[in-house]
């Protein structure tokens, strides 16, 4: 069979083509994997970055006019550390003997004419002490019945060592510090106290017990709001029944945002669409998450308006701007993010209905004239590309990227709960996993806020 020579060569033309398009993205995806693994993790993007070699019709800057440039020098200043005046002061005070208040040249007694203060902090090591209780017991004298002792005073966990304020020193340096209990089983012993990782352990999950009933007030307060945020992360329950030691569980949080944020936390060693669906029960109004598509049946079963992440969409672009490939792509696409994050910051103060105002004249434009440009450059990248994958993520997402316009009350982005979610991981990468689900469950609790 012959082959036209012309469509041969169309053929190769074109595999080459694709062979090309492949290679570019998996080096950018290479490139990505090693700014992430070495270079700093910041987002921050300069201004001149953004600016700089852009072609005119990059630039959506709104023309200002010329501006004159202004310099301003400032000396810089070195500034002592304050100490706050909340702190006691313990005065100590410094004099000369008396054989030298007289004057070196004709022997005349010096007067005082002021004082020089100076101050320092000084650190008292946390002690240990033990209270020991003494109940007193009365018999009667002529019988054998009248036999009486004072009662216990009410203690949050009776018959155990731990007085309320060890509880919550334990549990501030676990979850506020991150110090897991094996190295708080270190501290103590340098104090002199021998207490076990087991038995304090065991003292967190009774006390996360006696929470319950606050933790399940606060619940309800949560899902009588209009306006929730959730996330989710990894965490490792080595105990759990029915699952690998190695394999993955997860820490989720409920925010509720406004005058008296709520914060939960609830430990589920399942990812799967049910687990919104179980903690979102009751909710209606507006759910903030990011793409995961396991909000989607809690959305749609309790008829809730879903917003997306803002920030999420951004870091993608910010990847793309990290790349040979999709520089120019990831550029222009932070060239609106950042137009849109400086009018949330301008409006940040004011009234919801003034920010929902201000939101339709300023942002909507910007977010318009976005949406074109990604449905223009859509068709022309490679989705599989560091920049496509981008790119894809916002036109999927964009229905619900813009309804924050429509309510003052509607943040841009799921930062907010991320920030909440911040600690949790941070504490993580200390105390590495959860023994039991027990742990993790009294981990949840303990966390809320």
């Amino acid at each position: 069979m012959n082959l036209d020579p012309y469509s041969e060569i169309e053929r190769l033309n074109s595999i080459l083509r694709r062979k090309e398009e492949e290679i570019n993205g998996l080096r950018d995806i290479i490139n990505l994997l090693q700014r992430k693994k070495y270079a700093s993790q910041s987002e921050v993007v300069d201004s001149k970055q953004l600016g700089m070699f852009n072609e005119l019709e990059d630039i959506i800057e709104e023309d200002q006019g010329p501006k004159k440039e202004k310099i301003k020098y400032e000396r810089s200043k070195k500034r002592r550390t304050r100490i706050p005046d909340s702190l006691p002061r313990i005065e100590k005070f410094i004099d000369l003997p008396d054989e030298e208040k007289v004057c070196p040249h004709d022997g005349s007694s010096l007067k005082e004419i002021g004082e020089e203060i100076s101050e320092q902090l000084e650190i008292i090591p946390a002690k240990i002490q033990v209270i020991k209780t003494i109940r007193k017991k009365y018999a009667c004298p002529c019988c054998d019945e009248g036999l009486k002792t004072a009662p216990h005073e009410a203690q949050l966990l009776p018959k155990t060592m731990a007085t309320p304020s060890l509880i919550a020193y334990i549990i501030i340096a676990k979850f506020a510090d991150a110090l897991p209990l094996y190295r708080q089983e270190v501290m103590f012993a340098r104090i002199g106290a021998l207490l076990t990782r087991q038995s304090m352990a065991r003292w967190l999950i009774d006390v996360s017990n006696k929470l319950i009933p606050l933790y399940n007030l606060l619940e309800e307060r949560l899902l009588e709001r209009e306006y929730v945020q959730m996330d989710e992360t990894r965490i490792q329950a080595l105990k759990e029944d029915g699952k690998k030691a190695t394999s993955k569980s997860y820490m989720w949080v409920r925010h509720a945002p406004g005058v008296s944020p709520i914060v939960l936390y609830d430990y589920d060693p399942s990812r799967s669409g049910s687990v919104p669906l179980k903690l979102l029960d009751g909710f209606k109004g507006y759910l903030q998450a990011d793409g995961y598509d396991g909000y989607e049946p809690a959305c749609n079963e309790y008829n809730l308006i879903r917003l997306g992440c803002m920030d999420h969409c951004r870091r993608k672009f910010h990847d793309a701007f990290k790349t040979g490939g999709g520089k120019g792509i990831g550029k222009k696409a932070l060239v609106y993010f950042k137009k849109l994050y400086k009018i949330e910051d301008q409006i940040k103060d004011y009234s919801p209905e003034k920010k929902k105002e201000l939101r339709d004249e300023k942002s909507r434009p910007i977010l318009e004239e976005m949406k074109g440009w990604i449905d223009d450059i859509r068709e022309k990248i490679t989705p599989s590309s560091v920049a496509g994958k981008a790119i894809t993520y916002a036109f999927n997402e964009w229905k619900y990227l813009i309804p924050y316009l429509d309510d003052g009350n509607l943040n841009i982005s799921n930062s907010w709960v991320e920030n909440k979610i911040r600690p949790f991981c941070v504490g993580r990468k200390n105390w590495l996993f959860s023994t039991s689900v027990d742990g993790a469950n009294a981990s949840a609790i303990l966390f809320f806020d």
